[in-house]
């Protein structure tokens, strides 16, 4: 019974350890994810503003603000996800 439980152990610190490329792999992707989405929310602003045909980008900020808060709400959501 004990040689059992200590090979269940050491099955757990195995899978817990993961490869430096592995983690490497994971949060560069969310880096990427979360960098999309603040470019595609600030140029989705951007083209707004023009057709609005604002004075001050209003929409740009708006976006950019938005694309901020939405990538660090996904990636936050993400890791929480992942432990």
């Amino acid at each position: 019974m004990d040689n059992h439980q200590s090979s269940h152990k050491e099955r757990n610190k195995e899978k817990k350890k993961e490869p430096g490329y592995v983690a490497y792999a994971k949060y560069s992707g969310m880096a990427f994810q979360t960098g999309f989405i603040i470019a595609a929310f600030t140029y989705g602003g951007f083209k707004l503003d023009e057709w609005v045909q604002t004075k001050f980008p209003v929409f740009l900020m708006l976006g950019l603000f938005a694309g901020i808060f939405l990538g660090i709400y996904i990636t936050i959501k993400d890791i929480i996800k992942k432990k």
